[in-house]
Order: structure tokens, then C-alpha cells, then sequence
């Protein structure tokens, strides 16, 4: 593979110098519901439950701020005034559930001013004990989204969030009640709603995850062991793993230098995999990304273990071309149906 195809994008990539070394680099990904995705004309319905209206809002909010590629990817709409035509449209609701809220206490010494000199001198400190309330809230929510046309549930899925707060006082009572220390939980009491709108928010990011398509920093990884003990003992690919934070294009020179005289290493012919990955070459890359699996096997003696990260790679590789050709297939325009001619 000639090295110049890894020009343009790797010098606009950024390397991460932490983690797993590799270059990162903007992809387009599309999620695993490509029904909830190609629905684009949306509205939302209410979700019921605890603090159910504010996060219906925060919802509608959600799916009106959701953009791919710099333009919006929904479209809100209000199904009872507008001609719906041929445009696939569905409704958002769903159910929201208290799953725990519990209640922890512990006791502290800390050293507070009792007697001021002035407004801002303190003549006098003492140790004072205070009682501090830990809570924390668990919330699910279960979104649902229906079709406008058949009534039938498109996406459906469970998302979780949580939220804590701890105050802490000289006043040892809590509720009106001295609790003596120890968690317990309030089977018939309201959490705080601001605990609660905390954790609900926690879901809106996965949910929209979920289900439209995004721009994401994606990381192409390197194999830092060379597997082959000579590949191993050649100074230039522990250079190149090392150098790959400060000179992206440069590690990938050495890669192509290195696959000339060791083509069937398999950790070199990924790493070149890598690079042609983080230009948007994704057709080479997986074709150097399966090359690369096919030739670790030997490398273990199940023939699998080996061969593991390189099909992990190969795996996230194809699953995001085919999540590309979703894409083009969910934002391609309808074409007119022609209308047939009637002679007289």
C-alpha cells in the first residue's frame, strides 16, 4: 500500500497520548435502531410517572438539539393539525419509575467560628459536630416510539440513571425525626425532585444515542505487541508505537517501511490498518485488518487468543461501513412515484 494515502486525514487527526495508542479521527455512525433513526418526523407524547411533564420537555427538547452533520436530524411536529402524507412519523412516551431512594447518615467534627469580631474577623473557634444526610435516587425510564400509521412500537428500550446529594448540619434531625445512623429507605416517601430530575437527565444522552444517527471521535487502535519476536526486536516498532502521539503521519511511514520487509507481521499489517482507517480509507483498512487476523493464528495455540484484538478491530470496522451505507440509505430522498399516463 503506497504511504500517500494516509496524507490527508492523519494530519488532522488528533492522537490520544493516554489509553490504548492509536489516532482518532471524526466518524459518522449510525445507531443500532435504524427504525427509530429513519423516523424523522417526530412528536412527544407524555411519559408517565414521577416528574413525568418536565421530562417530556426535556425530551421534545432532546430531539429538536439532536443534529447530524451540522443540520438537525428531527423533525417536531404535532400529528392532529399537519398532513402527515407519505412521511414516516411516530410518537415518543413512556414510563418513568422510582426504582430506589435511600438515605445514609453519618456524623462529623468540624471547626466553625461562635463568635465574630466584627463582620469578618473571628475572634473564637470551637468543634462543632454535624449530622450529614446522604441521598441518593435511582431512576428508569422506558421510552417508547410509535408508529403514526399502524400503531406499532418502533423502538422501545430501559435507561437508567442515578443521583446523590449530602448535606450536612448542626441540627441533628432529619424529617422531623433523629434517625441513629446506618442506610435505610423511604418505601413511601418522595425523593427530592431536584435528585430526581438529576438522575432523569442522565438517560436523554443515551437515549439519543440510540437512536439517530451522530458524529463521534472514533479511535483507530495500534497493536503494541509485535507478536513476531523479530518484528519485536526491530527498534523501529517500538519507535513507531511511542512516536505515534507526536508524529501520526511519521508512525505510519514506518508502518509501510516496516510491512515492506516483514508482510506477513501481523501486528505491522494492522497498525498500517490503523492508519489507513483514521484517513477514511475504509476499504483498505479492512482488507489490512482481515489480512492481519488471517495471520495472527499461528501466534497462539488455539489458533483464537491470538487473533482476538485483530478481529475486534476487523468486527468495528464493518459494522461501521455498513452503519455508513444505512446512513446514505436513511437520507437518501424519496423519489416521486411516476404517475402513469391515460389516453382519452
Amino acid at each position: 500500500m503506497n504511504k500517500v494515502i494516509f496524507a490527508s486525514a492523519i494530519a488532522l487527526a488528533s492522537v490520544a497520548a493516554c489509553a490504548t495508542p492509536g489516532i482518532d479521527y471524526e466518524a459518522r455512525l449510525m445507531p443500532a435502531n435504524v427504525d427509530a433513526a429513519a423516523t424523522r418526523m417526530v412528536q412527544v407524547d407524555r411519559f408517565h410517572g414521577p416528574a413525568g411533564g418536565w421530562y417530556s420537555a426535556r425530551f421534545e427538547a432532546m430531539l429538536a438539539n439532536t443534529t447530524f452533520d451540522g443540520q438537525p436530524w428531527f423533525q417536531l411536529a404535532d400529528f392532529v393539525y399537519e398532513d402527515l402524507g407519505e412521511v414516516r412519523a411516530g410518537t415518543y412516551m413512556g414510563v418513568i419509575d422510582i426504582e430506589d431512594y435511600s438515605v445514609g447518615e453519618r456524623y462529623r467534627t468540624v471547626s466553625k467560628c461562635v463568635e465574630w469580631d466584627g463582620l469578618f474577623d473571628c475572634e473564637r473557634r470551637a468543634d462543632v459536630e454535624e449530622l450529614c444526610i446522604d441521598e441518593r435516587v435511582v431512576v428508569s425510564v422506558t421510552p417508547r416510539l410509535i408508529d403514526a400509521d399502524t400503531g406499532q412500537t418502533i423502538f422501545s428500550g430501559r435507561y437508567s440513571g442515578d443521583a446523590g446529594r449530602e448535606t450536612c448540619s448542626e441540627d441533628h434531625h432529619y424529617g422531623g425525626h433523629h434517625r441513629s445512623g446506618g442506610l435505610f429507605s423511604f418505601g413511601g416517601r418522595t425523593p427530592p425532585h431536584q435528585l430526581v430530575y438529576q438522575a432523569l437527565s442522565e438517560t436523554l444522552r443515551p437515549i439519543r444515542v440510540d437512536i439517530a444517527p451522530r458524529n463521534a471521535t472514533v479511535r483507530a487502535t495500534f497493536i503494541t505487541d509485535a507478536f513476531d519476536p523479530i518484528v519485536s526486536a526491530d527498534p523501529r516498532f517500538e519507535q513507531a508505537v511511542k512516536g505515534a502521539s507526536k508524529d501520526p503521519f511519521g508512525s505510519c511511514n514506518t508502518w509501510t517501511a516496516l510491512a515492506a520487509q516483514y508482510p506477513e507481521a501481523p501486528a505491522v499489517i494492522h497498525n498500517m490498518g490503523a492508519c489507513a482507517e483514521a484517513s477514511s480509507d475504509f476499504e483498505a483498512a479492512q482488507g489490512l485488518y482481515a489480512q492481519s487476523a488471517e495471520l495472527s493464528v499461528k501466534y497462539s495455540e488455539d489458533g483464537l487468543t491470538a487473533a482476538k484484538p485483530f478481529l475486534r478491530a476487523l468486527r468495528k470496522l464493518s459494522d461501521q461501513r455498513y452503519g455508513l451505507e444505512l446512513i446514505d440509505e436513511v437520507t437518501r430522498p424519496v423519489e416521486p412515484e411516476p404517475v402513469e399516463e391515460t389516453t382519452s
